[in-house]
């Protein structure tokens, strides 16, 4: 239950370099001495949505650590086929547009139903391999989507009778890359399509961290966060490994330096969490 001694962290989409920043990020601060993947709430929006469910389950932050460093993870595919940057220049664009947030996901989401560049199973079983554990974990969790037809903001957890593979998929669901997870009659796709990080899911809550990869615009429905709010973001050496946010070759130079980004940031975190 939220309130003013709870504590929630919110992890946000960033493609295959932010789920490695992240998870450098994460383990960095736990080897000094700050873990802070224990909270009263786990809220995750695209890859985060990896990263919450990763962290959540039963491999250790320095095994997933090891994973993104030595590529001993489940493998990711390489996207010749698709220009991120003119693709998140397009959603920016729409996001920034003016329109109803209602308005704006649907177009956004028009996007992914107008083509699937693979089919739903084969992108399944890409997030199956990547998470440890099936089953929705002891902690509480919520995962992040889009119906993309209406344009409505949907939060998963283990009591919305939907697998946890399907949950992450839906929420990792980024339009003309990754397919549209069908799930009860509804097509979900990518939470960060509302914000980039939904740090609004954890609104009650007595603390707030957030790991923000990109920084994506907000729709105005977003409400803001009245509890203090720590916020992450990368520094200049993360981001010089981001160029290409779904680049899988990017994965070892954003998982080190987030790992080093969150050494020199432990004590601030320490102060603030603890």
């Amino acid at each position: 239950m939220a309130g003013n001694d709870t504590k929630a962290l919110v992890l946000g989409g960033g493609g295959v370099a932010g789920i490695a920043w992240e998870t450098g990020i994460l383990a960095g601060l736990a080897d000094a001495g700050i873990d802070v993947t224990h909270p009263d709430l786990v809220v995750g929006t695209s890859a985060g949505a990896t990263v919450a469910a990763q962290v959540t389950g039963s491999k250790s932050l320095t095994i997933l650590y090891e994973d993104q460093i030595n590529g001993t993870g489940a493998p990711e595919p390489a996207i010749h086929d698709v220009d991120p940057v003119a693709l998140m220049a397009e959603v920016r664009e729409i996001l920034g547009s003016g329109d109803e947030p209602q308005v704006i996901r649907q177009r956004i989401g028009a996007m992914s139903l107008a083509q699937d560049r693979v089919p739903e199973a084969e992108r399944r079983a890409i997030i199956e391999a990547r998470l440890p554990d099936h089953a929705w974990p002891a902690q509480n969790l919520a995962i992040t989507a889009i119906d993309a037809e209406s344009g409505d903001f949907v939060v998963l957890t283990n009591e919305s009778d939907v697998k946890l593979v399907d949950a992450v998929a839906a929420s990792c669901s980024i339009p003309r890359v990754w397919p549209a997870v069908t799930i009860g009659g509804r097509r979900l796709f990518d939470g960060g399509m509302r914000s980039g990080t939904n740090a609004d899911v954890a609104k009650d809550y007595g603390k707030v961290l957030v790991l923000d990869v990109i920084g994506l615009p907000e729709t105005r429905d977003v409400e803001p966060v009245a509890a203090p709010l720590f916020t992450i973001k990368p520094d200049e050496a993360s981001e010089a490994g981001m160029k290409n946010l779904l680049d899988p070759n990017s994965r070892a130079i954003c998982a080190r330096a987030g790992y080093e980004q969150a050494q020199n940031i432990a004590a601030e975190v320490k102060a603030f969490w603890l």
